[in-house]
């Protein structure tokens, strides 16, 4: 099947990804529908309109750190360093040539371009006391940053969005996120059991052995040989199921809900990046 005008730009911002951390010998995995569709599909699946990435920590942190350096110049990593008004505990490369304005966050000012999601694998703690103190922070955390997003609300998700605005808490979203990533991080991903992608909104789901990841398994997508988890049949099953069956007619839609898409103009003609 033909890739979308989308899925092409995406792709082109892969490659260069893959790139780069050939260069660093760092270890990437696709993750989530990415590496769905590199298994399913030999590429994206259909209907999707991402490309999702996952380091762990050790190596994300020397991929944020050297990438910005050997980046084209057309490319941004945009994450809270980068981009303080970026309101997500992950990376996005950019494609700042390009726009991609999702309805949640069009209000922001920063980078909108088209984008591929970088995330960062953290290990988890041992004993059951320190994990429900993660998981009490982690939910502190995601309350704080809600109020940045505007989504559909029911009357209680309003009110308690409009109490943390009147706290102040969507100005503070790079500090928030600073706290956050050093709440998540704090646990080695050498001596953990557990990997987990807390970027990502599946949350427990997104909480796999570390055995799952391995060295990986390599398997074409859109003719690039790219890296999936090793034991990509049980990460995918403890994702999605029955990741082999088809999804009903219904349910083969993407997931991202963008309010422009440009792909032959910059970001900047919809919306001006602040001064600061």
């Amino acid at each position: 099947m033909m890739m979308t005008d989308l899925q092409a730009k995406e792709l082109e911002i892969l490659k260069v990804f893959i790139d780069i951390c050939n260069r660093l010998n760092l270890t990437y995995y696709l993750v989530c529908g990415s590496a769905l569709g590199a298994v399913k599909y030999g590429g994206f699946i259909p209907w999707d309109d991402d490309v999702d990435l996952g380091l762990g920590r050790e190596e994300y942190e020397i991929f944020i750190l050297e990438a910005p350096k050997l980046l084209p110049e057309y490319l941004f990593l945009q994450n809270f360093y980068t981009d303080p008004a970026f309101p997500q505990l992950f990376s996005k490369i950019r494609d700042s040539r390009t726009t991609y304005v999702e309805k949640s966050v069009a209000h922001l000012k920063m980078n909108h371009g088209v984008y591929i999601d970088v995330f960062p694998l953290d290990g988890y703690p041992l004993t059951i006391e320190e994990q429900e103190t993660l998981e009490a922070k982690k939910l502190g955390y995601q309350k704080k940053l809600s109020c940045v997003f505007r989504l559909p609300r029911n009357l209680k998700s309003k009110i308690g969005c409009w109490g943390r605005r009147c706290l102040g808490y969507h100005k503070h979203t790079a500090e928030i996120l600073d706290a956050y990533t050093r709440d998540v991080s704090a646990f080695s991903t050498e001596s953990s059991h557990l990997w987990c992608n807390h970027g990502n909104w599946q949350g427990r789901l997104e909480y796999t052995p570390r055995e799952q990841y391995g060295k990986g398994t390599m398997v074409k997508f859109e003719g690039l040989d790219v890296r999936v988890p090793e034991k990509y049949d049980e990460y995918l099953t403890q994702k999605y199921g029955d990741w082999r069956a088809d999804l009903p007619v219904e349910k083969q839609v993407g997931h991202h809900y963008y309010k422009i898409m440009d792909l032959h103009n910059p970001y900047t003609q919809y919306i001006p990046r602040s001064k600061k």
